[in-house]
């Protein structure tokens, strides 16, 4: 490429800087993190410490929780707890003003007048128009009572809303009354789906964006409508993490704390919806004090703030700055394409312009799918050159050490360049809340790999000194004699292997990954993280790097020895692919991924400078083992002699 062109992409280099760093400027404002209880559990703290809800919320409010959570209630919830008494049709209660609100409640929602209350002698009684209503699941709204005690005492208040059958405009309106009566700040939903789901989207988005309320959406469970809900009201999304009763049982404290404190700092999760760990030993109340008390002093200790968050703030990136962006993706693709085709200097110039025209007009037209084409495109070139231009330092004169040294300088410095232009082409709040997300993990980590394999197999990097023509009818040639050559049992049994390797490494790959991960991996994903504070990806620092260094290594030794070193690119490109995908996660804050991609590098060069020395130790316990042999072997002819004389 033209040195003008790389003067270009400097400047888009540059420029990414600057947008991650206007990124950690939005990212450190955004720490106030709610710690939100469940009001279920609240109530059954209630029932198993015999303490009014006043004393166990104001408990719970001294040891860190922020707010609390309450549902929707069922009539028939009514009917268990006594609050109602059912007579044939007729619903028969000491207060009024309970039957008032179900009366309410039903004619808001369905549009069905049912009589005023009857005061009579035991009691206040409702007339219902068919028993009917009393199978049908008929909620009377929000838990009242327990927001009002919250309310009372300074706790936040989280409404669940469920999504109830046959909803219409009254009946969301009704739920908006209901929201307001209990002054909720966030907006959750209870099941499989959110409210409003599938047929009133669209209206329960603009009815959201009247009220004060943000949006609570649920990161690792999906709930039918919540990407399509959360796309209409990007404004106001907060991220939630939570840990399901079924799944809480098989955790204790400390790692239940583990996991929130990672989903805060590593995620963006400003909501934790706290489920009480009844499963632990000792009293219930305690139990939740304790767990409340030590994730809070976590969570400061990371400097986080207790409180009830703001939305995130939505700075929009000046046009100016995208384009230069856009000018140093653009660049990078030249590069690339450069690899394979000479251009001409007015050929390069010609695809840059055009390149920068389509991106602007992409942005002006649809910003969201303008990020994630460049984010991707970058993403896939930038560490294949990355690795050709790392070989191209070891062809330089010096020792053998400096010239590897700055093979593997030059690699990780231009991966770790073009991560920061495909993490400011995603500079979106919605990429950074996971409204949108980065699209084509999996091709972005499978190109490269072939990509690099085809560049071994064929000689592309020896025959770079030969015409274009000449350097293709060489690939050309090399791939005919691989499909010509008959495959062995052996061959075919380990290409089998790679292929299962591969496929295990694609299926681990992506936002949300095929396989799960075995309770051995996170523990030690945990403790390596108590250690460092962020933990580095396994494919960076256990494969990728070391065999980075050991490529290089091989690269600047003999002719054996660099083709040796070639083939070990194909792994070590597997590493500079992961450092692409931590700037994929555009939710993970950019001051993590720097420090993740950072423990990563000087973890795996270590431990392949380690594998080095290893490899130089055998080989030179190896030549002295032959020196001595040949030492040996001559000098028992010169002892015969001696013993013929």
């Amino acid at each position: 490429m033209q040195r003008t062109l790389w003067v270009l992409w400097v400047i888009g280099v540059v420029s990414a800087i600057f947008a991650a760093w206007l990124r950690w400027q939005v990212e450190r404002q955004y720490r106030t993190v709610a710690l939100v209880v469940d009001g279920n559990e609240v109530r059954t703290l209630q029932a198993l410490t015999g303490r009014t809800m006043t004393k166990v919320l104001s408990e719970l409010k001294k040891f860190g929780a922020t707010g609390v959570a309450v549902s929707a209630k069922l009539l028939a919830d009514w009917v268990q707890e006594g609050k109602v008494q059912v007579k044939g049709e007729t619903l028969i209660a000491s207060n009024p003003e309970t039957l008032f609100r179900i009366r309410s409640s039903i004619g808001r929602q369905f549009g069905v007048q049912l009589p005023e209350p009857k005061q009579e002698s035991i009691g206040w009684s409702l007339t219902l128009p068919s028993p009917n209503l009393l199978i049908a699941p008929i909620f009377v709204g929000l838990d009242r009572e327990l927001a009002e005690v919250a309310n009372k005492i300074g706790l936040a208040v989280v409404a669940r809303l469920p999504n109830p059958a046959g909803l219409t405009e009254n009946g969301l309106q009704f739920w908006l009354d209901e929201v307001r009566s209990v002054n909720a700040f966030v907006i959750m939903f209870e099941g499989e789906e959110v409210f409003g789901y599938r047929t009133m989207l669209p209206t329960v988005a603009e009815a959201f964006k009247q009220t004060d309320c943000q949006v609570g959406i649920l990161e690792l469970v999906s709930q039918k409508g919540d990407k399509a809900l959360a796309a209409m009201l990007p404004e106001k999304v907060v991220r939630v993490h939570s840990i399901s009763a079924r799944e809480l049982v098989n955790f204790s404290q400390p790692e239940l704390v583990d996991r929130f404190v990672r989903a805060v700092r590593e995620r963006n999760i400003r909501l934790c919806y706290i489920r009480i760990p009844f499963h632990l030993k000792g009293d219930p109340l305690t139990v939740a004090q304790e767990y409340l008390s030590t994730l809070n002093q976590e969570l400061e200790q990371k400097g986080f703030a207790n409180g009830v968050p703001s939305p995130m703030p939505s700075p929009a990136l000046p046009i100016w700055l995208w384009c230069l962006i856009c000018l140093g993706a653009v660049t990078t693709g030249i590069a690339f394409i450069c690899l394979f085709a000479p251009l001409s200097a007015l050929q390069q110039w010609g695809l840059a312009i055009i390149g920068v025209l389509i991106g602007l007009a992409l942005r002006l037209l649809q910003p969201i799918w303008a990020a994630k084409l460049v984010a991707l495109g970058v993403a896939v070139v930038a560490p294949v050159l990355a690795i050709w231009f790392g070989m191209n330092q070891t062809l330089r004169s010096g020792s053998r050490w400096k010239r590897a040294t700055m093979g593997i300088a030059t690699c990780l410095a231009m991966t770790i360049a073009c991560g920061l232009i495909e993490a400011a082409a995603m500079f979106d709040h919605r990429f950074w809340l996971k409204i949108s997300e980065f699209s084509g993990v999996k091709v972005s980590q499978l190109l490269p790999f072939l990509i690099t394999i085809a560049i071994v197999f064929t000689q592309w990097m020896d025959t770079a000194e030969l015409e274009i023509r000449e350097r293709y009818r060489i690939a050309q040639s090399n791939f005919q004699s691989l499909l010509e050559t008959p495959v062995k049992w052996g061959q075919a049994i380990g290409l089998l292997v790679l292929l299962a390797a591969v496929a295990y490494w694609l299926v681990r790959t992506g936002n949300e990954p095929g396989l799960g991960v075995p309770m051995w991996e996170l523990k030690l994903r945990a403790a390596i993280e108590d250690i460092l504070g962020v933990r580095p990806r396994f494919k960076e620092f256990l494969i990728g790097h070391p065999m980075l260094v050991l490529s290089f290594f091989f690269l600047t030794g003999t002719h054996l020895e660099a083709k040796i070193g070639q083939w070990l690119t194909v792994p070590a490109v597997i590493g500079l692919a992961s450092m692409m995908n931590t700037f994929s996660h555009a939710h993970t804050p950019i001051a993590q991924s720097l420090l993740r991609t950072f423990h990563g590098i000087w973890l795996g060069v270590l431990i392949g400078v380690l594998l080095v020395l290893i490899l130089k130790w055998f080989s030179a316990a190896r030549d002295r083992r032959l020196r001595s042999f040949s030492f040996a072997a001559k000098s028992e002819p010169a002892q015969a002699e001696l013993g013929q004389g």
